[in-house]
């Protein structure tokens, strides 16, 4: 670590802007926590240093994993006791966007250089190197921008490639099967739900493709919402018993061909026979990106960006 890393640079709002939290959170975590500890200005105001800006972003990416803020420094406090600091030394260099790049636009080319870097090393099956590179990127970016930029384009990329002819099918299942296996372990480490509700999601019948649904489950666990992942090819013979038992705001299916979408037709009689309210039944895919069920089928479609969809979610939840 440099005499450089140490000196006071960057605004609370720069820094609320380089590692994605709130001017009011930071000003808390000091205050409660007496971390970081920022210098100050000629006039009183509060200046970060590069040092500063690690350690949250450290922080906030074990908040991301499921650690509350105090325990997250607890942990801090105990590594450093040990003689390991993860903030001391720069250990993103190669990827990490310059404070410009990332004030000026939050989809910097580095992103871009981790998903190639991402692609690259499950392209050669080495499993230790993407690890790596997907630890790293979460604790640069936010979940979803890491799930969108990274992890999806990395599988649209080499599923691509695979309908092309040019990998073989085994390289495909193979990075498959790695983030499948990543994203399931985020949804067993996010917090417990703190938002009111419940969503029910699944894919539909007959539907095995799930990693666009299981991506934005992992978004909604993490923003604190309860979301009850049922999996792929959810059959809906007595689905209807679980539904009582939960008592769901939402049921979310995913469907990307249209003879699976076809078999969700059932649903409208399947939720007419619980309580009312009933839940809404929310209906998103590639099965609907030009087309809906039937007018009989009564259902809200999603479309547009993950953050679009995350938020029309949202839109229909209750608030207290």
């Amino acid at each position: 670590m440099t005499a450089n890393d140490q000196k006071p640079m960057y605004n609370i709002k720069a820094v609320a802007r380089l590692v994605g939290l709130l001017p009011v959170t930071l000003r808390a975590w000091e205050r409660r926590y007496g971390m970081p500890v920022p210098g100050r200005g000629d006039q009183g105001y509060r200046l970060y240093s590069e040092y500063d800006i690690r350690t949250l972003r450290w922080l906030k990416a074990q908040i991301e994993s499921g650690l509350s803020i105090g325990r997250a420094i607890d942990y801090l406090n105990d590594l450093r006791k040990n003689g390991y600091d993860p903030a001391a030394e720069v250990l993103y260099h190669e990827i990490r966007p310059s404070p410009t790049e990332v004030i000026v636009n939050n989809s910097s080319q580095s992103i871009h250089r981790i998903y190639e870097g991402f692609l690259e090393a499950l392209l050669h099956f080495n499993e230790a190197k993407a690890q790596e590179i997907i630890r790293r990127a979460f604790t640069l970016y936010a979940v979803d921008q890491v799930l969108t930029e990274v992890i999806e384009e990395t599988l649209v990329t080499l599923g691509e490639a695979w309908h092309r002819g040019e990998l073989p099918i085994a390289v495909e299942h193979y990075a498959t099967q790695f983030c499948m296996q990543h994203l399931m372990s985020m949804l067993a480490a996010a917090a417990a739900p703190t938002r009111p509700g419940c969503i029910v999601a699944a894919c539909a019948p007959g539907e095995e493709h799930q990693m666009g649904l299981l991506m934005l489950v992992v978004m909604l666990r993490w923003r604190g919402w309860d979301v009850k992942y049922l999996g792929p090819n959810l059959s809906l013979d007595r689905l209807e018993e679980p539904l009582r038992q939960i008592h769901p705001q939402i049921v979310l299916f995913s469907a990307n061909r249209l003879e699976t979408a076809r078999e969700l037709e059932k649903l409208p009689e399947i939720l007419s026979h619980l309580a009312h309210p009933q839940p809404k039944l929310v209906l998103g895919g590639q099965a609907f990106a030009y087309g809906h069920l039937a007018e009989s089928v009564p259902a809200i479609y999603l479309k547009g960006t993950p953050a679009q969809v995350i938020e029309n979610i949202e839109s229909l939840m209750p608030t207290d």
